[in-house]
């Protein structure tokens, strides 16, 4: 999955000789926590968050009158308090890219540009959680069966050739390193007909099923 099969691409922008105070109504309107910073053609000079205007605005303790504090914040420009070193992402760069960015960065959003440096999309938070409930398949009725088994090359193709099997197509699969050799493997299949006996064929081949959930799908 892509940045581009998730991102938004119509974006509320500001530019850099816009006052902080035209930024903050912009935030508060669309109800938004950051918005890049774009030149006249579309290239992303930075971002401005809704921390960075509180950072800069008279403090609720300042004795300055409500007109005062605006004037003072129409005179403060985007540019002047703006992150101008921003992490981007390009439309065909994977999502699992632009989560591990998000997280390492400890960010809200992400602009994704083109090759250009022209501002194509931003790419959220919120979007990643709807790629992860995609890619889990949790949008799908389902059983999910759980296994622990030795950490080792063949142990996933070995549960996979199990459902083939037995006839029940896997929506999803997934692995987890647990240490000290073993791993787990999380299997979302379909309901149907042949997935009564599912478990008891992975009992049978040696496998250890340590948890098995019906699910209902989200959507």
């Amino acid at each position: 999955m892509l940045v581009k099969d998730f991102m938004t691409e119509q974006i509320t922008t500001v530019k850099e000789d816009q006052n902080i105070l035209e930024a903050r109504e912009t935030l508060r309107g669309k109800r938004l926590k950051s918005l890049p910073v774009v030149d006249d053609i579309g290239r992303v000079r930075g971002i401005v968050t809704v921390d960075d205007i509180k950072a800069a605005s008279p403090s609720d303790a300042s004795t300055l009158s409500r007109y005062e504090a605006n004037y003072l914040m129409g005179r403060i420009k985007v540019k002047d308090i703006m992150t101008r070193s921003t992490i981007n992402v390009f439309a065909d760069d994977t999502v699992e890219y632009a989560a591990y960015l998000i997280y390492k960065n400890d960010v809200n959003a992400l602009p994704v540009i083109d090759k250009e440096g022209k501002l194509c999309g931003i790419i959220a938070k919120s979007d990643m959680f709807r790629a992860f409930v995609g890619i889990m398949g949790m949008n799908r009725d389902c059983i999910r069966v759980t296994i622990e088994a030795e950490d080792k090359t063949g142990q996933l193709a070995d549960v996979c050739n199990i459902y083939k099997n037995a006839g029940v197509n896997i929506i999803t699969s997934s692995t987890r390193q647990l240490g000290n050799g073993k791993a787990q493997i999380i299997i979302r299949g379909e309901i149907n007909e042949n997935g009564v006996g599912i478990v008891e064929d992975l009992r049978q081949a040696g496998f250890n099923v340590i948890d098995v959930m019906k699910l209902d799908g989200l959507e």
